[in-house]
């Protein structure tokens, strides 16, 4: 199937994870502004034409009451992205959820459509980047984009004994189960320049973004 020829994308819940500490930031990054809104303001209008249900899971509510989304703190405590996740399958209504990061701001719509509609009978669908050659595909060089992703409910008792045995790393889920990676191949079609995969971590970050970003139209 050619990448532009993909089904209508089934229902999902969109989950925002928001469970960092911005230590590197010096405040809460989430909230930071980038051009006329927070990172969190572009990354909820990235994600929410996708569902009818979005979520935030975030151990600081009262930081995000003003967005008036529905929030949940992390079940499982101390358990880092992969807990944020397991939460967000948790509480979501649909059988299947798009989770992204908070500090995400230029995801694009064609590209989360793609992974979306790609779900089919897998447990997760995720993005994988390379940062050297992309052709160059040892391990040590691929990192999977799991907060860039789409995670059916089958993953729960997967994650559950993760979490069991303090396996922490959200990657370690394609040692345990049935994950589409998607290729650059495959995804520079919906998004060329991998932005969606750009996360503001630093002064610096935010100052590349800043250089970068553009208004909506």
């Amino acid at each position: 199937m050619s990448s532009n020829a993909y089904k209508k994308p089934m229902s999902v819940t969109g989950v925002i994870l928001a469970g960092g500490t911005s230590r590197r930031m010096g405040q809460n990054k989430a909230l930071i502004q980038l051009g006329d809104d927070s990172l969190i303001g572009h990354v909820i209008r990235c994600i929410r034409p996708f569902t009818d249900e979005l979520l935030l899971i975030t151990n600081t509510p009262n930081e995000y009451a003003h967005l008036g989304l529905p929030m949940y703190s992390d079940i499982v405590p101390d358990a880092g992205a992969l807990g944020g996740i397991y939460t967000g399958l948790m509480t979501a209504s649909h059988d299947a959820a798009l989770c992204v990061a908070c500090d995400s701001p230029f995801l694009v719509p064609k590209l989360l459509t793609y992974l979306i509609s790609v779900l089919d009978d897998y447990d997760a669908v995720m993005p994988w980047t390379c940062r050297e050659n992309p052709a160059n595909r040892n391990l040590d060089q691929i990192t999977l984009q799991t907060l860039c992703a789409v995670y059916s409910k089958r993953c729960l008792p997967i994650i559950e004994l993760m979490l069991h045995e303090s396996e922490l790393r959200v990657h370690a889920l394609q040692e345990r189960a049935s994950i589409k990676s998607v290729s650059p191949e495959v995804w520079q079609a919906f998004d060329p320049d991998g932005i969606s995969f750009f996360n503001i971590n630093t002064p610096e970050d935010l100052e590349r973004a800043e250089r970068f970003y553009r208004p909506p139209m």
